[in-house]
């Protein structure tokens, strides 16, 4: 009887250190899938802080167990949940470093290999929702169907994680539409990418960031305009396609630069960290659309890149305004845990 009572301490000994471990290679997969290093780490940005809570509610459920010898658990289950977690930890951040084969899929704006990494991750953190309600129910007398209902209780907080995040949304889009500009400073100006329509034409949404622009350039003293975005296959580039779109408008402005490469938000913000100087950092005005900006701002924060947002004209019906809040909010939410 000691000697079972030794071999479970042991193994959650083994549970309580092994999640210890996963948090900090979460954190260091984070800042690599930004192309940071893990000394940049800031917990308190709402990701990160996300992230500790989950660990550290793990971390003492443990403790309560082995504290508690009259609680049984099946550490079977536990250890089975948990390497299953670090399996789909390791497939989602290796998937960003190889060649996966999903690019010709095109699904909502987001190549194959990029979905592919999101469901990863997505499964991972299922995985780990689930350790911590298995040890919970765990704890319970009845323990039937343990496994069944952990997983349905974490689809339920994650559910419930993405409702927060829409409502994140709704309540500090006011805020980050139109921010003050000093008349007497230089600003560098910065265009979201957006779709492209059929024979090279700016999509609503692309025309009116760049009409957002246009203004920007007409009444405030702008030194530089970047335009950014890649392509789908057999269009030109967003960038490219804003380019034209601005030429067709007659704007005479010399020193703009178009970026053809990124396909993300994300890879969009790392690449102002990394082309622009500190001063033009200082100094940057992005312009996208109301639903787009706070996640942005959250992006920028992860990068301690300091900005100014400005919301285009556009105006949407309720429902393509509604379809492409949620579409934000599941986005930001996959940024707070995975920072892709």
């Amino acid at each position: 009887m000691k000697s079972s009572n030794n071999e479970n301490k042991s193994v959650l000994y083994l549970l309580i250190i092994a999640l210890g471990l996963q948090l900090f290679l979460l954190y260091f997969f984070k800042y690599q899938n930004q192309n940071l290093s893990i000394k940049n780490i800031d917990i308190e940005i709402t990701g990160n802080l996300f992230n500790l809570i989950i660990y550290l509610i793990a971390e003492i459920l443990l403790l309560i167990v082995l504290l508690n010898p009259k609680i049984k658990i099946n550490l079977k289950l536990l250890s089975s949940l948990l390497v299953s977690s670090y399996l789909f930890l390791l497939i989602g951040f290796i998937s960003t470093k190889i060649n996966l084969p999903f690019n010709s899929i095109y699904v909502f704006g987001q190549f194959g290999n990029k979905l592919f990494t999101g469901l990863c991750y997505t499964l991972y953190q299922l995985v780990l929702l689930s350790f911590i309600f298995s040890v919970i129910l765990g704890m319970r007398k009845n323990q039937n169907r343990i496994f069944i209902k952990s997983i349905l209780f974490s689809v339920i907080i994650m559910v419930l994680i993405l409702i927060y995040s829409l409502f994140f949304i709704l309540s500090r889009e006011e805020r980050v539409k139109l921010q003050p500009l000093d008349s007497k400073t230089s600003y560098t100006v910065v265009v979201l990418g957006a779709a492209v329509w059929s024979e090279n034409k700016p999509s609503p949404i692309l025309a009116a960031r760049v009409d957002k622009a246009i203004e920007l350039l007409k009444n405030h003293n702008i030194k530089k305009l970047f335009l950014t975005g890649s392509n789908a296959p057999g269009e030109l580039s967003e960038a490219e396609v804003a380019l034209n779109y601005l030429k067709s408008k007659n704007v005479s402005f010399e020193d703009i630069v178009t970026e053809s490469n990124t396909t993300s938000t994300t890879e969009q913000i790392q690449f102002l960290k990394l082309r622009l100087s500190e001063t033009e950092q200082q100094n940057l005005i992005v312009v996208s659309d109301s639903f787009h900006l706070v996640r942005i701002k959250e992006i920028s924060k992860f990068h301690k890149l300091k900005i100014k947002t400005i919301a285009s004209e556009l105006k949407l019906s309720f429902f393509s305004e509604l379809y492409n809040t949620i579409r934000e909010a599941l986005a930001l939410t996959v940024f707070w845990f995975f920072a892709i």
